[in-house]
């Protein structure tokens, strides 16, 4: 099931951040980031769900990169994160 195939029904859900964690989703919201709060939210929570690797899955990852001698130094986790960026403003551009 893709994104958009969630997106065609909504369910509402209340949820409790703390202040701290709302004023900078507040301050997004009125750069214009994004539209609402609830707009962020669920950019976040696809954001997630997109990227989301369970521990036995990291795990695994880590073993294979391990076996191969190529555990990831700073520099190229910097481009990884920074890949990954990039790959998120994209998505939510489209």
């Amino acid at each position: 099931m893709s994104y958009g195939d969630c997106m065609s029904s909504t369910d509402k859900v209340s949820v409790r951040f703390p202040s701290g964690l709302m004023r900078q989703i507040d301050e997004l919201v009125e750069k214009g980031e994004f539209s609402s709060r609830s707009e962020l939210i669920k950019e976040a929570v696809r954001f997630f769900l997109l990227h989301y690797e369970s521990p036995e899955e990291l795990w695994e990852t880590y073993k294979l990169l391990a076996r191969e001698r190529r555990i990831p130094q700073e520099e190229e986790i910097e481009k990884l994160l920074e890949e990954v960026d990039e790959e998120w403003k994209r998505a939510r551009s489209s």
